[in-house]
């Protein structure tokens, strides 16, 4: 049996190289950058106006600011965000211009409507107050991002901001690590989906419902991973073979629940044999979870998970979906802080031991239903802490907590 360190260990170096795909960046969210990325324009992409105003032509801006006094100029035209003015501005004229606007080539500079009086009530001529200087109210071409220059790095984690700023550069596809895709077996003839629920008789006949496929398929789509669901697998020899066989090609890795210890009716490890999967380890030594199954065939791996829902879930937050972001992130997300305890603990037993909490600001409790029957401690909890066998905690030490990811 193996540390809960050595199964980490053991996990992050089986996890196979990264795959890449070339995706629209605005269906890129929450994907990771395989290249650098550079910019298809500048920023701005012309020269446009920083406010409201009226572009002045180059020599009547000089001859302003070399004898400063009130002018006035002739509205020639307009120039609005997305209508620019085509002509050159002849001296002695002026051109309204927005916020945003391409400028004329030979502007001076931006007058703000602040700065100007109106001389008649059609606004046609106006008379400019004041200019501060050359080229004032001017956004330049590329004085925020140059053609060509590196946007963002390898490794950079997309998201709705960063994203708008590429589609702004003209970055309109890219190259991403490709997320795994993942078969979801749950196994066991007590199961009822969570869909249907259950009656008072189908409780007399010793049924439950089915909440790690629920709650590991919403897990793993929170996080964009694609899901091949196959639920409520019946405890048959060949039945867990017949699943993975028809869907082993379609995905890159296979989680089951259930079927995982060494009852007469868990056939997980026997049939995951026979498709050619090498078992990597089986057992953990720790509480809950114990049985873990984990084997590798060529690039497909597959973990096979306790049945309780306590010890799937937490083996699931622990190992498998850090393991599965690892795959485009690179890196091993664990969510981790350290918490003072507001009280004092012990994990008495021979295993190290996950103990679920209650997060209340820079301090945590131990949930009080400790249990892998009891699911409440997952529904009412914010994480959990490792304990090591025979670890005793008073109240202000502080523990490494991993909140849920």
């Amino acid at each position: 049996m193996i540390t809960i360190q050595e199964a980490i260990d053991i996990l992050q170096s089986h996890v196979p190289e990264p795959k890449i795909e070339l995706r629209k960046t605005y269906d890129s969210i929450g994907y990771y950058l395989a290249y650098d990325v550079y910019s298809h324009f500048d920023s701005p992409n012309f020269d446009n106006s920083a406010m409201d105003g009226y572009a002045l032509c180059l020599e009547d801006t000089e001859n302003f600011l070399k004898s400063p006094k009130e002018t006035y100029f002739e509205v020639i035209g307009s120039s609005l965000a997305g209508v620019p003015f085509e002509s050159y501005i002849p001296k002695g004229y002026c051109v309204q211009i927005n916020t945003g606007a391409k400028i004329p080539q030979n502007t001076g500079c931006v007058v703000p409507i602040e700065e100007v009086e109106y001389i008649d009530s059609e606004k046609k001529k106006i008379k400019v107050k004041n200019i501060k200087k050359m080229f004032q109210n001017i956004r330049k071409k590329g004085e925020e991002v140059n053609k060509g220059q590196v946007l963002f790095a390898k490794n950079t984690y997309l998201k709705p901001n960063i994203i708008s700023f590429l589609l702004h550069c003209g970055v309109y596809e890219v190259f991403v690590y490709k997320k795994p895709k993942v078969l979801l077996l749950t196994t066991g003839n007590e199961l009822v989906s969570y869909k249907e629920g259950i009656l008072e008789e189908d409780i007399n006949k010793g049924k439950i419902v089915d909440i790690n496929s629920f709650n590991l398929e919403s897990s793993l789509k929170k996080h964009k991973i694609e899901v091949i669901p196959k639920f409520q697998i019946k405890d048959q020899k060949d039945e867990i073979y017949k699943t993975i066989a028809t869907s082993l090609d379609e995905v890159d890795i296979i989680i089951i629940t259930g079927g995982v210890s060494i009852g007469p009716y868990d056939f997980v490890k026997s049939d995951v044999e026979r498709l050619d999967f090498s078992t990597i380890f089986w057992k953990i030594k720790q509480k809950p979870g114990k049985p873990f199954f984990f084997a590798r065939k060529q690039n497909k791996l597959l973990f096979g998970l306790p049945g309780n829902p306590v010890s799937t879930f937490l083996s699931f937050q622990h190992y498998v979906l850090p393991l599965i972001l690892y795959y485009d992130s690179r890196i091993w997300v664990e969510n981790k802080i350290v918490l003072q305890s507001k009280e004092s603990f012990e994990n008495s037993g021979e295993r190290d031991g996950f103990y679920t909490i209650i997060k209340e600001k820079e301090k945590f409790s131990f949930y009080k239903k400790q249990g892998s029957h009891m699911f409440s401690s997952i529904a009412y909890s914010d994480g959990y802490t490792i304990l090591k066998s025979g670890q005793q905690v008073k109240p202000g030490d502080e523990l490494d907590c991993f909140l849920w990811i």
